[in-house]
């Protein structure tokens, strides 16, 4: 009796599979997050606190930070560690403790500590060993102690108020119940970062004082994105970002009028005459085909999933930071930026400004057209669209072209 013939599996089409195998992982995505809040406080669960208590930490700290400090320093301020050619190392919160509770307690034992000054550094918290390795580097025989506080000790927090009022002056210090506390002054409506003890943080609720509810750690990273505010070094890669270009000096993070500091060459001389063409700004993702939103918003029904691949570094919660190509969406696809990271359809993105916006930051003007569309790979041999908004506070803060003129 002759054998039966093998039957052939049915074809399926590429394309067919192509879907099928985007429509299984959209069914194990996670829920994108709910919008932010009006007020809230989320715990920072990615950042990590570095104590340096001492005579001559004051001093051994301007020579390495961005921003001026001194002795008589009073109000927790937001700076930079940078390398000799003037590339970001760490974006860091500074927190000085002296006369709070904090400080009385940590240095109980030592009565001539209680009146030396100290200093709490917030830093990404996968950074922590290589920022103490840069301060053990440089301390040489400078007098002052430094060590890496334990996750139970203090923990971090943004808080935010709807009615909260901001200025670019407005300063941070210890709050009246003795928490540590500065103003996030990156950019209007951030709030404040707290230190609180571990009871805040174990579970037991934010002290009733403060009058908010805890939110996600994805509702802080969704107000930083709706603001272009990049943070950690995810997002401003080490040892590669130059300050300017991830907005550090109009966040204030920058002082041009203090002293030499390791890495100010650079920096002041691209400040003095230099051109910044490359910014961050938040991006707005949408659907290929679809027509580009009008507005920065975040719609979590809206939400576009990328599929990161080799490239993917999660971080917390429905967030992800990553650096994949903006191109513009025409025959030849130039590069125009770098998707950093996205939560939703809001992501921000490190932008060519004269060809990804209407600002001119140079004598050639803007190429930029409204009609212009972009677009990043979604990791899935598809692309989806991207649009890069200028917030009102970026654009007032960036200096326009400067004309040169002729003597006749």
């Amino acid at each position: 009796m002759p054998a039966r013939p093998t039957l052939l599996a049915p074809y399926t089409c590429a394309q067919c599979l192509f879907n099928q195998q985007k429509r299984r992982a959209a069914s194990t995505r996670a829920a994108p997050p709910l919008p932010p809040p009006p007020s809230g406080a989320a715990r920072l669960a990615d950042r990590r606190l570095i104590s340096l208590h001492g005579e001559e930490a004051p001093k051994f700290l301007q020579g390495l930070i961005t921003s001026n400090i001194t002795s008589r320093t009073q109000a927790g301020l937001y700076a930079a560690f940078l390398t000799a050619p003037g590339k970001v190392l760490h974006d860091v919160f500074i927190y000085p403790t002296l006369g709070s509770q904090w400080h009385k307690e940590a240095h109980a034992s030592d009565e001539n500590g209680l009146e030396q000054p100290g200093y709490l550094f917030e830093v990404d918290g996968e950074e922590v060993a290589t920022l103490m390795k840069h301060l053990k580097k440089h301390k040489l025989r400078s007098k002052f102690r430094m060590r890496v506080l334990e996750a139970e000790e203090l923990g971090v927090w943004s808080l935010w108020r709807e009615d909260e009022r901001w200025t670019s002056h407005t300063q941070g210090s210890s709050t009246s119940d003795g928490m540590l506390a500065l103003t996030d002054a990156r950019a209007p409506g951030m709030g404040q970062r707290l230190l609180l003890p571990s009871m805040s943080q174990a579970g037991n609720g934010l002290p009733p004082t403060l009058q908010v509810e805890e939110a996600p750690f994805s509702a802080h990273t969704l107000r930083r994105y709706l603001r272009g505010v990049p943070e950690g070094q995810k997002e401003i890669p080490r040892d590669e970002s130059l300050p300017m270009n991830y907005n550090l000096d109009i966040m204030g993070g920058i002082d041009f009028k203090k002293g030499c500091y390791l890495g100010q060459e650079l920096t002041i001389r691209t400040h003095h005459t230099g051109v910044v063409r490359r910014r961050v700004l938040p991006v707005l993702l949408y659907p290929p085909g679809a027509s580009a939103p009008e507005s920065l918003a975040y719609h979590p029904a809206s939400s576009t999933e990328l599929s990161l691949g080799d490239n993917q570094q999660l971080a917390v919660e429905n967030t992800a930071a990553y650096h994949l190509d903006i191109k513009r969406d025409d025959k030849r696809k130039r590069a125009t930026g770098k998707l950093i990271g996205s939560v939703g359809n809001v992501g921000l993105g490190l932008c060519r400004l004269e060809q990804m916006s209407d600002l001119a930051v140079s004598g050639e003007g803007s190429s930029f057209s409204p009609g212009d569309r972009f677009v990043v790979e979604d990791g899935q041999g598809g692309e989806v669209g991207l649009k890069a908004f200028v917030p009102d506070w970026i654009r007032g803060r960036i200096r326009g072209a400067r004309v040169q003129k002729r003597v006749e």
